[in-house]
């Protein structure tokens, strides 16, 4: 964790400002490159480079700390296995803050099969120059169409907000080409990847948290993106309308979410999605079962033949292998969750929360290799209305 994103973090359980203490940390080199955005920026050098290793965030308003663990802080508004390995780890100085102690609130309804199936699915995933069926070149592209021109010039030297980072590609796309300080946030462990992978990076930020309770100050990002995510948890709509109010004055906020256009189509595309409602939820209650693997396993070579067929009609589709296959299939069947939205309903959302400009993004901008996918399903982008006065 880079010292400097704790003016922007926020306890997750009161919304109090969070202090830092220190156990390990590093000075990283940073590129010059680096420097000079910095001075461009107004970053001082001496903010730029320090890295915390492992420590706390502490809340004094709720006495409650927070770790930070492999570079990553855990702001989650509940203990996991992370806290655990933390307490171990640090036993002989937990101790000296007295009555701090670490969050202990309930999960919202399915929070803790998400963070389990979508730890599992990403955390085998490898930096190889693909991700699902595109590669990371039209993966830039994507995401740059999905928020648009004027988003990026918003963005510009500023903050960026993405919700279910995943791996983080999309949060370090955002850095490179808005040059501005990124912050990837997900519930899973694909986080703690991210984190390791770009640690020396000093203008990319990781967080694990919940969507619910962000541990983030009000107003602070430029542009917010989700994409693929907020559909998976128990209310899309809560979950937008959580993550909303980040975003600031005359920023930009986008969203993807399942459509209705994923329930039609062929035969085949029916099929697959009345077997994926019947079986979906047994698969995510019980991801270690036998009938879970073989299922998991016989999708994946289902998932193999229809990339196949995908490559001959467009060439520009990233081959599977079994391991890309079998995370395709886990995306797809191990989620509690995977309600879809269309268009009108996601932009009355978008209204409610003061954006104006709400346009559903057009899906013929993306890339070949994804449009079908796009075409399929709603993603919307809208302006946070300045208040007058």
């Amino acid at each position: 964790m880079w010292s400097r994103i704790i003016d922007r973090l926020a306890c997750p359980i009161c919304s109090g400002d969070l202090s830092l203490s220190a156990f390990t940390e590093t000075r990283i080199k940073v590129s010059q490159d680096q420097r000079t955005l910095a001075i461009a920026r107004g970053i001082l050098e001496s903010d730029l480079d320090r890295y915390i290793d492992a420590g706390l965030l502490l809340c004094s308003a709720c006495y409650t700390y927070f770790p930070i663990i492999h570079g990553l802080p855990v702001l989650v508004p509940y203990t996991t296995p992370i806290h655990e390995e933390f307490a171990l780890t640090f036993n002989d100085r937990l101790p000296e803050y007295g009555k701090y102690q670490f969050a202990h609130s309930t999960p919202v309804s399915g929070e803790q099969f998400v963070m389990n199936s979508f730890s599992t699915e990403w955390l085998a995933y490898d930096y190889d120059g693909v991700i699902w069926d595109l590669s990371y070149e039209d993966h830039e592209k994507r995401f740059l169409s999905e928020i648009g021109p004027n988003a990026v010039e918003a963005g510009r030297h500023g903050t960026f907000l993405e919700i279910g980072c995943g791996i983080g590609l999309s949060t370090y796309f955002a850095s490179k080409d808005l040059e501005c300080d990124a912050i990837g946030v997900d519930l899973s462990l694909a986080v703690l990847v991210a984190a390791k992978h770009f640690r020396d990076n000093p203008f990319l930020h990781f967080i694990q948290a919940s969507a619910f309770s962000l541990p983030l100050k009000k107003n602070i990002a430029d542009v917010v993106y989700t994409h693929g995510v907020l559909h998976h948890t128990y209310s899309t709509e809560t979950a937008v309308k959580s993550v909303g109010p980040h975003c600031r004055e005359n920023g930009w906020m986008y969203v993807w979410l399942y459509g209705s256009g994923s329930k039609g189509g062929s035969i085949a595309r029916r099929v697959a999605f009345y077997l994926e409602e019947a079986i979906r939820p047994f698969i995510a209650r019980n991801l270690t079962s036998p009938f879970s693997r073989a299922s998991l396993a016989s999708l994946s070579y289902a998932y193999l033949l229809v990339n196949k067929l995908h490559r001959v009609k467009d060439p520009t589709v990233e081959k599977y292998d079994y391991g890309k296959a079998l995370h395709a299939a886990r995306d797809r069947f191990t989620p509690l969750y995977a309600h879809r939205h269309d268009y009108p309903e996601v932009s009355s959302w978008f209204r409610d929360m003061g954006f104006e400009n709400v346009v559903q993004v057009d899906w013929t901008t993306m890339p070949t290799a994804n449009q079908d996918n796009y075409r399929r399903n709603t993603g919307v982008r809208g302006q946070k209305r300045r208040t007058l006065g």
